[in-house]
């Protein structure tokens, strides 16, 4: 497996020649753990001594985990070198790993779900008053457990706040949760703790950096080699493949969607025309673990980026994406794809902007980005705030203003 060090970060040429050679070779190295993990979901590889989800009565992992986890603070983060259970940290995290990805296969994504979309309605009908529900909206964090350990305990606090009023809290963490911040893998292994601890609140979809090209590349990979094991690196990546791309939400004003890169287009090559995908019909092939085994739609979903600085008098409607995959888009086809999909805002991630969100396409397409320090920039991270019954109202707050605190 080649391991190289991440460079400063670029938009332009993210995914170059390197980064195929890297992903290409670390699939091939791991293919053969990859087979095993799928053949025994991981091959008991410890002697036996994982268990099963439910058999046992005691603590669970997610207990532990989350215990060990609530030590921390933005004023007290953790060492790079040293994870929960020491030299029994690999085996707990690969328990905490076989939990966290048979939670989506079997109740959030299960592998028989033929699209990779999760979908809730609040919407109320004629027999039905439905109670608006809170949904939060959370970027890029790429590593930085200093602004995830702020998060989590307000949210945790927003969550009992709707427990005791009896409405519902959703928080949608809109994919790329390691590489670039040396913490990614407590940043990681927290934010999988607390989707387990709170599982009917709680989702975690994918980002372009939840593959194996871009996290062999860009620190993820280097650092579970250095800490763990191939085979970690391997479970690693086996999880990412299950995580869902997209989530919508059906409320009374519209629908929300939300998915980590962009809309993807359907190109025709000889007219320079394009098409955009019914999603719930598409066949999708999103369950791969490397970028080259995936289907078009999928791969566009994790890169694509609006068009900035768009001209409307230029006539170009799209273009291939600088970052070396995926297409940049207008106006038209962003509004296509909404009639298409019956979509009326939508929230992503994948894109840096300093002042933590932007708003694209009469504000209609939100960029989100949530860590605050970001490969030498300095960030204004942001997370959205939204009410189901008010979904154009929503809320931009910032991350540096809130406080880590002890979670309950």
């Amino acid at each position: 497996m080649i391991t190289i060090a991440p460079n400063e970060f670029e938009e332009e040429n993210e995914f170059n020649e390197k980064t195929r050679i890297i992903g290409e070779q670390s699939y091939k190295t791991l293919k053969p753990t990859l087979s095993k993990i799928i053949e025994t979901q991981t091959q008991m590889i410890f002697d036996g001594k994982t268990q099963r989800i439910g058999e046992s009565k005691e603590s669970t992992i997610v207990d532990e985990f989350w215990t060990y986890y609530s030590q921390f603070s933005s004023e007290n983060l953790p060492s790079e070198e040293r994870y929960y259970g020491d030299d029994s940290a690999e085996l707990k995290i690969t328990i905490l790993i076989r939990m966290f990805q048979d939670f989506y296969l079997e109740r959030i994504y299960p592998l028989s779900f033929p699209v990779p979309i999760i979908q809730k309605s609040y919407r109320s009908t004629k027999n039905k008053i439905k109670k608006p529900a809170k949904l939060f909206f959370v970027g890029d964090t790429h590593g930085s457990f200093f602004d995830t350990i702020k998060l989590i305990p307000f949210f945790v606090g927003e969550i009992q706040k709707g427990q005791e009023n009896r409405y519902e809290v959703k928080i949608v963490f809109i994919g790329d949760f390691i590489d670039r911040g040396k913490l990614d893998i407590h940043n990681l292994l927290l934010l999988m703790s607390f989707n387990l601890k709170f599982p009917q609140n709680v989702l975690l979809l994918r980002g372009n950096h939840e593959e194996i090209s871009i996290n062999a590349h860009y620190g993820f990979g280097t650092r579970v080699m250095k800490h763990f094991s191939q085979l970690l690196f391997a479970s690693f990546n086996h999880m990412f493949k299950d995580l869902p791309l997209i989530s919508i939400f059906h409320c009374n004003e519209g629908s929300i969607m939300c998915l980590h890169g962009g809309i993807p287009i359907i190109p025709n090559k000889s007219t320079g025309e394009y098409e955009v995908p019914q999603l719930n019909l598409y066949q999708f092939n999103n369950r791969q673990v490397w970028i080259d085994e995936m289907d078009d739609v999928t791969q566009q979903i994790l890169w694509n980026d609006p068009i900035r600085n768009y001209d409307p008098n230029s006539g170009q409607k799209y273009f291939k994406s600088r970052r070396g995959i995926g297409y940049v888009f207008n106006h038209e086809i962003f509004n296509a794809f909404c009639i298409k999909n019956k979509v009326d805002l939508l929230f992503r991630g994948h894109q840096v902007f300093i002042k933590g969100y932007h708003k694209h396409f009469d504000n209609r397409f939100i960029t989100i980005f949530s860590a605050t320090n970001y490969v030498k920039k300095k960030i204004d991270a942001k997370f959205i705030e939204l009410d189901s019954g008010d979904i154009y109202n929503f809320k931009v707050h910032d991350i540096q203003e809130l406080t880590s605190q002890t979670k309950q």
